[in-house]
């Protein structure tokens, strides 16, 4: 009986020690929460660490902020700088910094947390310029004597030993005939470090091979300014040989236009369907089929494959088991993302404005370094 109490209260030792453990990684990202009153909106949900406050695309001003921290040592305050105001005076955690029914536009924020084992980087979507670079504790984020309102707010807090570096998190785009003509010297301005770059497509319906009218422009520009480049095809391939015949196309445009060098980050197939596509009624086989053998066939050419498409279609359309060798960009416009696999490359929304860009562009996260 002693044998069998002994071993329970160990057992129960052990689940409380792993339930403790479990509770300090969820609770990583709950270090710092903060929320921001939007025009139209009002106060928003309240977030935490590594997430978008605010609005991108909408061209709605944000006009206020408060920040909690939850478990971190240190003091934190930080200021507004506001439309006709200036810079206000700095606040605590939890007060507001900016104003709230006044109609005033939010320009810059300083947040400084001090006397802390932790560190802070933040950065906001300003206004005609979209993300800005990241800056650290006590530096200015936005801008002053623009009047350029800020629309979003993202903040990071970690251990200053494992504190994410810039690198690590890399803001990019991905762009196609239906950006037009693209100013690549403002779009570096904006802070965009890589560029996805449609290269070609095969009709939905028809099958056609196609080169993106603007591939070229695209690439050389990016490339020029010093900007890295990835490319995607979008495959409405039904078999195995369509899928090979629409990676050598890839390849063969690259070799046309002398861009080898050009290309760090992957080559990627983006697979889709909707009800009337030729690829619609395949089964998920098929599809995963075809998706590794354009990668395979992209990996023996010496360049890094990917597959590109949204939760549901990854999780459902695909077996993604089969896949798992290859890198995932994954397209997931809700804040957050829900798919349960590891994926390197986050598509977060198609509304995004980028000086240098006419109309909406897609914004990205890369969280690898692709060299």
């Amino acid at each position: 009986m002693k044998k069998k109490l002994l071993a329970s209260i160990f057992l129960i030792i052990l689940m409380l020690e792993c339930m403790i453990s479990i509770l300090s990684q969820a609770t990583l990202k709950d270090y710092i929460s903060y929320q921001v009153h939007v025009k139209e909106n009002g106060w928003m949900s309240t977030v935490s660490s590594g997430n978008i406050a605010g609005t991108t695309g909408q061209a709605r001003r944000m006009e206020a902020i408060k920040i909690n921290l939850n478990g971190v040592d240190g003091t934190l305050k930080y200021k507004a700088h506001v439309q006709d105001y200036g810079w206000l005076g700095e606040v605590s955690e939890g007060q507001i910094a900016g104003t709230t029914g006044q109609s005033k536009r939010m320009e810059a924020i300083i947040i400084k947390l001090e006397n802390s084992s932790y560190k802070i980087k933040y950065r906001v979507h300003a206004q005609n310029i979209g993300w800005m670079n990241w800056v650290e504790s006590g530096q200015v984020a936005g801008t002053t004597g623009q009047s350029r309102r800020i629309e979003a707010i993202q903040i990071i807090i970690e251990k200053d030993e494992v504190i994410v570096e810039e690198e690590t998190i890399n803001f990019g785009i991905d762009v196609s005939k239906h950006q037009g003509m693209i100013d690549w010297s403002k779009v570096k301005t904006s802070g965009v470090k890589f560029a996805m770059i449609r290269c070609g497509y095969r009709g939905y319906t028809e099958g056609g091979l196609n080169e993106d009218i603007q591939f070229l422009n695209n690439i050389k520009g990016a490339h020029n300014n010093g900007i890295k480049v990835g490319l995607y095809f979008y495959s409405s391939a039904i078999n195995e040989i369509e899928a090979i015949e629409e990676a050598n196309f890839v390849l063969n445009l690259i070799k046309k236009y002398g861009v080898q060098k050009y290309i760090t980050y992957p080559i990627t197939i983006d697979i889709e369907d909707f009800e009337g596509t030729r690829n619609y009624t395949l089964s998920v086989e098929e599809r995963t089929n075809i998706v590794k053998v354009f990668c395979n066939t992209i990996k023996n050419a010496g360049y890094k494959p990917m597959v590109y498409s949204y939760t549901y279609f990854l999780e459902n359309k695909l077996n993604m088991n089969d896949l798992k060798e290859y890198d995932t960009w994954i397209a997931d416009y809700y804040g957050n993302t829900w798919y349960k696999r590891p994926y390197t490359i986050w598509q977060y929304t198609d509304k995004g404005i980028i000086n240098g860009i006419q109309g909406n562009v897609d914004l990205n996260y890369s969280y690898k370094n692709y060299q």
